[in-house]
């Protein structure tokens, strides 16, 4: 699984496909920076993929897949990333695209149904999730994750969402209405697959994000780039992604007056639309050492998801590199039913150490999770009683306990049932921790007695 720069260069390189942009790339060619570089395994470009194009339209959407490469040059095959690259402004195909698929709006603005030069054409939205189809085809054993940068990360986030694939996307507008409902829930119930970088003062990235009446808001939403105006909100006690989208534009309209200082009679249009690329610009998150321009301006996720992610990260790591090892040696064993299970027994072996990695870190988060919200709760508790204290200057605590209690605002209503209501839901946790040991401990012992047989080869893999 690769870093979020090798994602952010990523969605950066895919624009140059673009024809209207030189599309100098072509299969086999090496990109990104010294210790993250990829290869490119196959193309979109403009909309059509397949030895002979024989695959989506010519509708101008450009998506490459790629392969991170090892220091010894080694192509990893394992873990293939699909960019989809974002609007080139200058295109009137993708201008109208975003217009109606993005932002939803009534496709009789256009000439014709489809935003391509036919009405039995493809969209974007369309051709992006059959190239990702044909992708998984051509590379059946690979874990796929998909990319993509303001049209792109939409792209990505439709394509992650259907195909429940991991996806990093940069200023992702939120599309209208190429998700469903389930889609939509799958997102939000999975900020660790899913992740939507988004600068604070991008008008552009974050319409319909968790502004307004977003069609989604979650944990996968990362919210960077923090300025006066937010963390003057924040010492006020607001949440910054609690803010309305018109508040964003707000924010970015006050920055950018601010900055031009005295503006006479007339407007500086061209300064806002440049302000506004700058906050949107794919380039923004790195500088050109590869370091994060954003280190202290980051609205935090919690801990515990963090935990999570780390964990998953390496878990899929590790059984990668023992899945890819298994392969290799398989070559070198003589064929044969002993043979096939010595190899089946390998990777039972792998599988069962990741699905029980994945397992406690899901259980270990909820459990933190749960923890967090007792903790909130009785923070709740504790500053209504304090305010109920402040107001009843002339009452006991008999007295102001006694109000509380009739308002339905006392300890018990805010505090002792919710608790208890979050320790019934969590009953079938401890049901299937139980499991999972058991699971691991049963799979363990069978998996070693079909080992048994060759040490040499039980410890190579650690078994």
């Amino acid at each position: 699984m690769c870093n979020i720069r090798m994602y952010n260069d990523m969605a950066n390189e895919v624009y140059l496909l673009d024809t209207k942009k030189g599309g100098k790339y072509f299969v086999g060619k090496k990109l990104g920076r010294a210790g993250d570089s990829y290869k490119i395994l196959d193309i979109s470009r403009d909309g059509t993929y397949g030895k002979k194009h024989e695959y989506g339209s010519v509708n101008h959407m450009q998506a490459m897949a790629v392969a991170p490469v090892d220091k010894k040059g080694k192509v990893d095959k394992s873990q293939i990333t699909i960019a989809y690259a974002g609007t080139n402004p200058t295109d009137i195909t993708d201008l109208k695209t975003d217009a109606v698929y993005v932002a939803g709006i009534d496709r009789t603005i256009t000439k014709y149904g489809h935003v391509e030069s036919s009405t039995n054409s493809l969209n974007q939205f369309e051709t992006a999730l059959g190239y990702a189809d044909y992708i998984q085809k051509k590379f059946p054993e690979a874990k796929i994750s998909v990319t993509g940068h303001s049209l792109g990360g939409s792209l990505a986030l439709t394509v992650g969402g259907k195909r429940k694939l991991h996806t990093v996307a940069f200023n992702g507008p939120i599309p209208q209405k190429q998700l469903t409902a389930k889609e939509r829930k799958y997102i939000v119930d999975n900020p660790t697959m899913f992740s939507n970088y988004l600068n604070v003062s991008d008008p552009i990235g974050n319409y319909n994000n968790s502004y307004g009446l977003a069609p989604l808001k979650g944990d996968f939403q990362h919210y960077y780039g923090k300025n006066s105006f937010v963390k003057m909100l924040e010492k006020h006690g607001v949440d910054p992604s609690k803010l309305g989208f018109m508040d964003v534009v707000g924010n970015f309209l006050a920055e950018s007056l601010g900055a031009v200082g005295n503006l006479g009679k007339e407007m500086p249009l061209a300064w806002l639309g440049a302000n506004a690329l700058k906050h949107h610009s794919i380039e923004s998150w790195f500088d050109e050492n590869g370091r994060f321009n954003y280190q202290d301006e980051y609205v935090p996720i919690t801990k515990a998801q963090k935990r999570f992610e780390k964990t998953v990260v390496q878990t899929d790591k590790q059984l990668a590199k023992r899945l890819g090892a298994i392969k290799t040696f398989g070559k070198e064993m003589a064929s044969g039913n002993g043979g096939r299970i010595k190899l089946d027994t390998l990777t039972a072996w792998a599988l069962k150490d990741a699905i029980k990695a994945h397992g406690q870190a899901g259980i270990t988060v909820i459990k933190e999770t749960k923890k967090k919200a007792e903790r909130e709760l009785e923070d709740n508790w504790n500053a209504t009683l304090n305010a109920a204290r402040r107001i009843g200057t002339e009452l006991s605590e008999a007295e102001i306990l006694e109000a509380l209690r009739e308002a339905k605002a006392d300890k018990e209503s805010l505090y002792t049932r919710p608790v208890e209501k979050l320790d019934r839901k969590l009953e079938a946790l401890k049901d299937i921790q139980r499991k999972l040991d058991t699971y691991d401990k049963t799979l363990g012992e069978r998996i070693k007695k079909r080992a048994a047989d060759d040490q040499e080869l039980a410890q190579r893999f650690g078994l």
